[in-house]
């Protein structure tokens, strides 16, 4: 109930940043009609997803009873891997995620039953709708796609399933001013330990509810979740037999390779720069993804391994496998082929994965100086682009 009064709060309170966005100073008054007419739209949406975790709890009430069995999270700032990690992973059939269109539009279990429903006459049918759904994704994600491509049926971040009681982190993107969603990035030291476990809580049903529709038997859940760093510490307490891999990547790289990602959707809604309030809240906040990771990996030691992404570009297998070793676990047949697949069809036996995603420190007001000043203690705990290690140091 306290999750709902919330969530109806922060609802308020993006309505009251909605009307202020046409008037909001550094944007366009197009952009900011465009985000106060939208958001009725994203309401209803989310409207929508409690109406379906509604009749969850009266038709498929069983979900509570799944067992979440030695879950695997793909954490790590974001622009450092996680998602070529995620979908590597992803590979083995022994684990599950959530897909795209689940975190779209089935996050209830009785969603996901409607969503597969239609899914099969669809397909009954010959599948007349697919070349409907192509050019959409074509015209509305093109911009994404040497960022972060975007398909339905692929596995997906599934930070989107905070969305409903609003604490998603790309809220930040149209509405920059929503500060509670910088204490939930910091989780860990923000949030008092009965609000964590609260967050926790919820995260722990939207997995039982997948796994409810997808994973029942032997399936493991895989997450990757680039806004958990700064959380890393709650889920470990929520998922005590958890494990976590961390990607890690020169912050000189992360910094503008993150800035730079976020521009397609902060033009859309009306910013022709990143503005100064979303910048300043990331520079603070990626050190202290950086070095929560290493808080918890000393405070739950065996349950968190770093992977470099040099290491895991040119060395897929290896630091993988390593990652695995320092964890417990075993790759299995089934992923080692997978990645041995990949390493050979990207050529001379490297995971290289290409990208045109193009970006500098100038372009965004940043020098290395100050970069290297910013992330002091991060250098100092870190060692980032060798390709033989994990980004360990000391």
């Amino acid at each position: 109930m306290h999750l709902i009064f919330l969530t109806l709060w922060r609802s308020v309170l993006l309505l009251g940043l909605a009307l202020r966005a046409p008037f909001e100073r550094g944007r366009s008054l197009g952009g900011g009609l465009l985000v106060l007419l939208a958001l009725p739209f994203f309401l209803l949406w989310q409207l929508l997803h409690w109406i379906g975790l509604a009749i969850d709890e009266v038709l498929f009430r069983g979900y509570r009873r799944v067992e979440i069995r030695e879950p695997l999270f793909v954490v790590g700032p974001p622009r450092t891997g996680t998602t070529h990690l995620h979908h590597v992973l992803s590979s083995d059939s022994g684990y599950t995620s959530f897909r795209t269109w689940e975190c779209l539009f089935g996050l209830s279990v009785s969603a996901r039953y409607l969503i597969l429903g239609c899914g099969r006459l669809h397909r009954a049918l010959g599948s007349p709708l697919g070349w409907l759904g192509r050019k959409l994704r074509a015209r509305l994600f093109a911009s994404m796609e040497d960022i972060h491509p975007i398909r339905l049926d692929d596995p997906e971040e599934d930070f989107l399933a905070l969305m409903p009681i609003m604490a998603c982190f790309l809220i930040l993107v149209p509405l920059p001013s929503a500060r509670w969603l910088m204490s939930i990035a910091r989780c860990d030291t923000e949030l008092s330990r009965r609000d964590q476990q609260r967050l926790m809580k919820y995260y722990r049903r939207a997995i039982q509810k997948h796994l409810y529709v997808f994973g029942r038997g032997e399936k493991r859940f895989l997450s990757k979740n680039a806004s958990f760093p700064g959380s890393a510490g709650a889920m470990l307490r929520e998922f005590p037999d958890a494990r976590l891999i961390a990607t890690v990547r020169d912050p000189m790289k992360v910094v503008p390779s993150q800035l730079s990602s976020l521009r397609p959707a902060l033009e859309l809604c009306g910013y022709d720069t990143v503005p100064p309030t979303l910048k300043r809240d990331l520079l603070a906040l990626l050190p202290f993804y950086y070095m929560n990771l290493k808080t918890a990996a000393a405070n739950f030691p065996g349950q968190l391994a770093f992977i470099d992404n040099t290491a895991l570009r040119h060395d897929l297998s290896g630091s993988v496998t390593r990652a695995f070793a320092e964890l417990g676990l075993s790759p299995s047949p089934e992923l080692l082929e997978g990645m041995a697949a990949r390493m050979a069809n990207q050529g001379a036996g490297r995971g290289a994965k290409a990208s045109r995603h193009g970006y500098t420190l100038d372009e965004f007001g940043l020098s290395e100086t100050g970069i290297q000043s910013r992330f002091a203690a991060v250098y100092t705990a870190y060692t980032f682009g060798d390709p033989s290690n994990h980004a360990r140091k000391g």
